[in-house]
């Protein structure tokens, strides 16, 4: 006859069982030694648990970060950062807000006015220091571009699954995550800064172009969001939402909140669509509020050394984030890195999910 644990232990090896549906199966009285082989188990789930990020509800597949909806004092300012240092390309500008774009299928980087009082209260956690990781900016929503996306069929499917969107403009839904952060879902052009107001004209935003700034070649040159990390209430409930309606894959999983089955460091969730990825982490605001502590822009032919270097160069203070990725302030003091391709991948099966577990220390 089997021993029932030993079935419980291999259904989680096999990536087919979450932490609560685990909790229940191994009961309050489960043994300390029972509890400690799981824990070892749940350390970090990587290949065999990407099954859990499989798509299972709507049949959207997530490709690109349609925007990342970023409000700053100086848009220009910050707009011209980005344009220098990591050869965006300003595709839309109205004197008062704008879009950088990078990639393809696009994202992009909405840059737009400051429009309430940002959220900075005490908190707890190694993740609390808003100040050090945002700076005076604030990234208030997210957008997602979708293959195949049909206005109609699209808002259909999503009031199906109860998510009451609203509209957004021909090109894009809104709707609310677990969270409570606003998420849009949008086809993979035609959405620019404002466009769900009614007089809002693309046209507005594309007749000064010539006068912006562009690239010059010196800088480095972003392809993707190698990750941007959203800060929740409940990794497990965000991790499933994501995956079921964008489709989006599960790279690495790290339990945490559960007596028993906590390692240090979670829950902590990796995710990646298209060539870009999601982290989702604990939120450590006192009222469990999502924010997005810092995103890294991926270059092309990232060198460590060479990074550091020219980073120095330019007047900066990169921290080491692995060996792929150097961490900066942009002009409003938002963390950003950048980041060469592969830094998800090595901070999850190398690192346990931060860089301060790295073999050799956090550069390495």
């Amino acid at each position: 006859m089997r021993n029932n644990n030993s079935i419980k232990l291999e259904t989680l090896d096999r990536g087919k069982i979450d932490r609560r549906k685990l909790m229940q199966l191994l009961g309050v009285a489960a043994t300390a030694g029972i509890a400690a082989s799981v824990a070892r188990r749940t350390a970090a789930f990587t290949a065999s648990a990407a099954q859990m990020g499989a798509a299972s509800g709507t049949g959207f597949k997530a490709v690109a970060y349609n925007h990342i909806n970023y409000q700053v004092a100086d848009y220009a300012k910050v707009r011209d950062f980005y344009i220098d240092l990591f050869g965006m390309k300003c595709v839309w500008d109205d004197g008062k807000q704008c879009s950088l774009e990078f990639g393809d299928p696009p994202n992009a980087i909405y840059l737009r006015p400051l429009r309430q009082p940002l959220d900075r209260p005490a908190g707890t956690g190694a993740s609390a220091n808003w100040t050090e990781q945002m700076g005076q900016g604030n990234v208030d929503h997210l957008a997602f571009s979708i293959e195949n996306f049909q206005l109609d069929a699209v808002r259909a499917e999503l009031a199906r699954c109860g998510l009451n969107p609203s509209p957004d403009g021909p090109f894009a839904w809104g709707i609310k995550d677990p969270s409570g952060l606003t998420v849009q879902i949008c086809a993979t052009r035609g959405v620019f800064p404002g466009q769900a107001s009614p007089t809002a004209k693309e046209s507005d935003g594309t007749k000064n172009l010539d006068a912006i700034p562009k690239p010059d070649g010196k800088g480095y040159k972003a392809s993707a969001v190698s990750h941007l990390v959203l800060m929740v209430p409940d990794v497990d409930v965000s991790r499933d939402f994501y995956t079921d309606l964008l489709g989006m894959k599960v790279v690495y999983y790290k339990p945490g909140d559960v007596f028993g089955v906590d390692t240090p460091g979670g829950p902590v969730c990796f995710m990646k669509f298209g060539e870009n990825h999601l982290y989702l982490r604990k939120s450590q605001h006192p009222e469990q509020k999502p924010y997005i502590a810092h995103f890294a822009p991926e270059v092309a032919n990232y060198d460590q050394a060479a990074v550091k270097a020219e980073l120095i160069r330019r007047g900066y203070k990169p921290a080491a984030d692995s060996k792929y990725g150097w961490s900066i302030r942009d002009p409003a003091g938002m963390r950003v890195e950048v980041a060469g391709k592969g830094l998800p991948e090595h901070v999850a099966g190398d690192c346990n999910g931060a860089n301060p577990n790295c073999p050799g220390g956090p550069d390495k």
